[in-house]
C-alpha cells in the first residue's frame, strides 16, 4: 500500500517480477533442469495469467481500500484451497479443519461489515456483493486459493527453482500484453519511479514469500498453508493498518479476528 500510493500498481509489478526474475535466475545453479514439458507446461501457462492478475487486482483495492479491511478478506482463501487440493491433488481435511474454515470466513464478513450500518448477515453479504472493491478482493481470493495448488502440481513435474525462474520469465513476458490491453504504453516503466526503503523491503519479502512457500508445498497440504498464512496476516494488517495509515481498531474489528484466530487454530491444530 505505501509503494502504490508513490507508484502504479503496474510499476510495482514490473519491479517484483524482475526481482524474483533476478532471484530465481541465480538460484538456478541448484537445479537439475528436468521438467516434464507435455505435463508442465498448460499448468504454468494458466499460473503465469493468473499471478499478474491477482496481483494487479490486490494492488488497486489496496491502493485506495483500508489495510484493515481488505486483506482479511482474503481469509477467504483456505476454504476455496480446500476445495481446489481436494478436485486436483486429492487432498482430504478433517471435518473440524472445514469448520474452522467457516469460522474464518463469518469473522471475514463481520469484520467487512464495520463499514457498514447493520449487523445482519443477509444485509452484510448483499452489501458485499455490491462493492467493487470486495468483489475485486474476492476474485483475488478465488485465484490465490488456486494458484498453491497449481505450484504444488508444478513441482511434481520440475523442481522449485527451475519452476520459479520459468513463472518469473512468465510473468514478465504477459505484464505487456495487460498494458496493451488496457492501453497503456510501455514508456510508463520510463517515468520516475519513487525508490524508498519500502519498495526495497517489498522486493526482498516477495521473493523470500514466493520461495518458503514453494519449499512449504512439499510438506503440507495447501489448505493448510493458506490458513496459516492468512492468520498471520489478518492479525498483522490490523496492527499494520492502525500503526501505519492510522486506520481505527474497534471492538467489532477485534472480535471478529479472534473468530478468525479461532478457525485458524482449529485447522492448524489438526494438521
Amino acid at each position: 500500500k505505501k509503494a502504490v500510493q508513490n507508484n502504479s500498481p503496474l510499476k510495482v509489478i514490473f519491479i517484483v517480477i524482475m526481482s524474483q526474475l533476478i532471484f530465481f535466475s541465480m538460484l538456478l545453479v541448484f537445479s537439475d533442469f528436468t521438467v516434464l514439458l507435455n505435463k508442465y507446461v498448460r499448468l504454468a501457462i494458466v499460473l503465469i495469467f493468473l499471478n499478474v492478475l491477482s496481483l494487479f487486482l490486490f494492488l488497486l483495492v489496496l491502493k485506495s481500500g483500508e489495510v484493515s479491511i481488505y486483506i482479511p478478506m482474503l481469509s477467504f482463501t483456505p476454504f476455496f484451497s480446500a476445495m481446489y487440493s481436494k478436485l486436483i491433488l486429492n487432498e482430504e481435511l478433517v471435518l473440524i479443519q472445514y469448520l474452522g474454515m467457516v469460522l474464518i470466513i463469518l469473522g471475514s464478513l463481520f469484520l467487512h461489515s464495520s463499514q457498514f450500518k447493520s449487523n445482519s448477515l443477509i444485509i452484510i453479504t448483499y452489501s458485499f456483493l455490491r462493492n467493487k472493491k470486495s468483489l475485486m478482493i474476492l476474485t483475488v481470493a478465488l485465484i490465490w486459493s488456486l494458484t498453491p495448488v497449481l505450484d504444488k502440481e508444478c513441482l511434481k513435474y520440475t523442481d522449485l527453482y527451475l519452476h520459479g525462474f520459468i513463472q518469473a520469465i512468465g510473468m514478465i513476458t504477459v505484464l505487456p500484453l495487460l498494458l496493451f490491453n488496457k492501453k497503456i504504453s510501455l514508456g510508463i516503466f520510463k517515468e520516475k519511479i519513487h525508490h524508498n526503503f519500502l519498495l526495497y523491503l517489498i522486493i526482498i519479502i516477495g521473493f523470500l514469500t514466493t520461495f518458503t512457500q514453494l519449499i512449504a508445498l512439499k510438506d503440507v497440504y495447501v489448505a493448510e498453508l493458506e490458513s496459516l498464512k492468512r492468520g498471520i496476516g489478518i492479525i498483522l494488517s490490523l496492527f499494520f493498518g492502525y500503526f501505519f495509515f492510522h486506520e481505527k481498531i474497534n471492538l467489532k474489528k477485534i472480535l471478529s479476528v479472534l473468530v478468525i484466530i479461532i478457525g485458524v487454530i482449529n485447522i492448524v491444530k489438526f494438521t
